[in-house]
């Protein structure tokens, strides 16, 4: 019995698995079994507070809850969203049906994409078995490129005139009579220099008379016949490109940022310099983001539109062998957080979640998680779902982001002070002197070092995270005399393996 044939399908995924996760063999992603273990808790288990959207001020949010740095739930917030009808598998299917979205990083820090065409397919089949699954964690949306086969259609390339010059676009014409065909020796001339023009056998006789059809291709006769169908053909191609014209429109339409979060300081250095700081999110259940803390001191919002998403929160300062201790041999996913860690904190009646402050949370759709920094958190989707995640900097939480930027984007915090004294000085508002006064009231503070799990979102994938130098993704802890194969312990020795060949070449010259 011959194995099936891989499918087009079959093919992208398993490329995509195998750079995502190198360190998988292609047949280990299902090696644990989690597809059959449930991680639901009882509701009960969720005690963080939730408010309505449309009842608590601005003012009033900042003083209860950003200035006290404590996490909560809001309500509402999708009210009015685009998000709301467009957010679903059958509209991703119609819209960017062969959109890329990424799905992690190879061990050379390039990203990995996969069409949405075959990421939907994914979610419903392979991805239901696997213990991990693949997860569109993507912050590029905004600036989406077209794929080829939608810019051709949209510049009008697809249409009969350019087909014929296009190897690729050659498909097959209209069957002609050899009478209409073999007229005078002009006409036979010039039907000779069409691409894959067939002409008849040496030595065969084909009277004029010959019903014998000759196929061209890229090429139909000049009848009428031929500029009926050529107008039906720009017809459908125009409304090809008004389609592709109006999916190719980004997702930014389908959603606003919450009152809450408007303030985003970072803004000011520029979308060039700023790092990641949005990301579009769809997952099926038990995947998700390993242990982390938000990147460069932001805090974080995350909405969800539909699903429902499990997460673990634990206050600032504490160690992070508590929370984020080795996990030999499962990997660095948060499925496997909540299979080797979390029983730790909840055995006993939960007597050391409760002496480190552990918060449970199952977010529902339409309910919006907020994140303050320096919170470690996970968080695992419990079935398929869609979300929008943005990190931010707020007048509230700025010294804490300058002082880790400074350290860690020491170009960036020049940016970011640069734009603020010039913006002083053409507005001469007192917003911009007090963040200056800060920074200069922060000179004399030593620099925050970086902590090393710092990820890039409170809802990334560890496979799929924005690196950009201090933004990385969840760090693993290797015992000794072992060699850790998650993606930041194998991009960390190729830089040392590149330092040292460079360093060896230099000596070597002199």
């Amino acid at each position: 019995m011959q194995p099936p044939l891989m499918t087009r399908h079959h093919r992208r995924i398993r490329r995509a698995k195998l750079r995502a996760r190198s360190e998988l063999d292609i047949f280990q992603w299902n090696k644990h079994d989690f597809a059959e273990k449930d991680f639901t808790i009882p509701k009960h288990y969720d005690t963080l507070e939730r408010i309505d959207y449309d009842k608590v001020s601005r003012e009033e949010f900042i003083e209860r809850f950003e200035e006290k740095n404590l996490p909560v739930v809001i309500r509402g917030v999708m009210e009015g969203w685009g998000a709301c009808k467009n957010w679903n598998s059958e509209t991703f299917l119609k819209k960017y049906y062969s959109q890329p979205f990424k799905v992690g990083e190879d061990d050379d820090g390039n990203n990995v994409y996969v069409k949405m065409k075959y990421f939907l397919k994914y979610a419903v089949n392979e991805g239901l078995k696997d213990d991990s699954p693949l997860y569109i964690f993507d912050s590029g949306f905004v600036k989406r490129k077209l794929t080829p086969v939608q810019k051709r259609r949209i510049s009008g390339s697809s249409s009969s005139s350019s087909s014929s010059s296009d190897p690729k676009s050659k498909r097959p014409g209209k069957r002609l009579n050899a009478s209409d065909s073999s007229g005078d020796e002009k006409t036979k001339d010039q039907d000779s220099s069409v691409v894959g023009f067939k002409r008849p056998r040496s030595g065969s006789s084909s009277p004029s008379g010959s019903k014998k059809a000759i196929r061209i291709y890229g090429q139909r006769d000049s009848g009428t016949g031929s500029r009926a169908g050529s107008s039906e053909r720009d017809e459908k191609n125009e409304k090809s490109r008004k389609r592709e014209e109006e999916h190719a429109s980004t997702l930014l339409d389908d959603f606003s940022v919450p009152k809450y979060f408007k303030d985003d300081l970072f803004q000011l250095a520029g979308d060039r310099r700023r790092p990641p700081f949005r990301w579009f999110v769809v997952g099926g259940a038990r995947s998700g983001t390993g242990i982390h803390i938000d990147p460069l001191g932001t805090s974080a919002w995350n909405t969800l539109t539909s699903g429902h998403k499990r997460w673990c929160l634990f206050p600032p300062g504490i160690p992070k062998d508590i929370y984020d201790p080795s996990m030999k041999p499962f990997d660095r996913e948060a499925v496997s957080w909540f299979h080797h860690v979390y029983p730790r904190f909840a055995a006993n009646d939960f007597e050391l979640g409760k002496k480190y402050g552990m918060i449970e949370v199952i977010q529902k759709p339409g309910e919006t998680m907020f994140v303050p920094g320096g919170w470690p958190h996970i968080v695992m989707n419990l079935d398929f779902t869609i979300a929008i995640t943005q990190n931010f900097c707020s007048p509230t939480n700025f010294e804490s982001v300058w002082l880790n930027t400074r350290h860690a984007r020491p170009k960036l915090a020049r940016k970011f002070r640069s734009e603020l004294e010039r913006l002083y000085k053409k507005t001469g508002r007192c917003f911009y002197k007090d963040l200056l006064d800060k920074c200069r009231s922060l000179a004399y503070v030593p620099m925050l070092r970086m902590s090393t799990d710092d990820s890039t979102s409170s809802s990334s994938s560890s496979s799929s995270s924005d690196s950009d130098g201090d933004l990385s993704s969840t760090e693993s802890e290797s015992d000794i005399g072992e060699i850790c194969m998650c993606h930041k312990c194998k991009k960390k020795r190729r830089k040392e393996a590149r330092r040292a060949n460079k360093e060896k070449k230099s000596s070597s010259s002199d």
